[in-house]
């Protein structure tokens, strides 16, 4: 309390695109990735970050392909709340799956009761990102900068695939955007 008094830096003015580290009279600015803090939930939940081989649950946890669909739908219900939609789709490619959706546009896949997918859509804003950044509304401009990206056109429109992650852009242009992403099995129809 002594301290607050004695002038300091002042605080980011806009605190949601950097965070300010201070110390040792000297000052750091951290670009705040894209995305970053939109995927917890308002009631100060987890993050939820999208990964080519499941989904990272905050600073520690992890939803990989292969765990049990209970102790999947579990942590994500805890971070999200429940699931508003679940069931089982007779009419995907790789076969019958079920699935659990969530608000914002995630879902995800089981098949044998295990986990062995998950998609986004633009629902809600598409409000989850991958730990770099890249989430619905990215540029290919910005995806192309992350690493190098495949692009091909299919019945569904415009599709890219960079390692473990697939999905689909708005156009071919720098500022055509993410508009779905999805990893793993999917019930995606071709």
């Amino acid at each position: 309390m002594l301290l607050a008094g004695c002038g300091g830096p002042e605080p980011e003015r806009n605190a949601t695109r950097s965070v300010v580290i201070t110390g040792n009279d000297n000052e750091l600015i951290v670009p705040v990735p894209r995305g970053a803090g939109q995927n917890s939930t308002e009631a100060g939940g987890a993050a939820v970050a999208l990964e080519p081989d499941g989904l990272g649950l905050g600073a520690t946890r992890r939803a990989t392909f292969g765990m049990p669909r209970a102790a999947v739908t579990d942590m994500l219900a805890k971070a999200l709340g429940s699931p508003i939609e679940e069931g089982d789709d007779q009419e995907c490619g790789t076969g019958a799956l079920s699935f659990a959706s969530f608000r914002g546009g995630l879902g995800l896949y089981f098949d044998a009761g295990k986990f062995v997918g998950w998609d986004l859509d633009g629902r809600d804003g598409g409000r989850f990102a991958t730990a770099t950044g890249l989430g619905i509304g990215t540029t290919r401009k910005q995806l192309d900068a992350a690493a190098p990206v495949t692009l091909e056109d299919s019945t569904l429109g415009i599709e890219f695939s960079m390692g473990g992650l697939s999905g689909l852009l708005s156009s071919r242009d720098p500022d055509g955007e993410i508009t779905n992403l999805w990893a793993g099995a999917t019930c995606i129809a071709r």
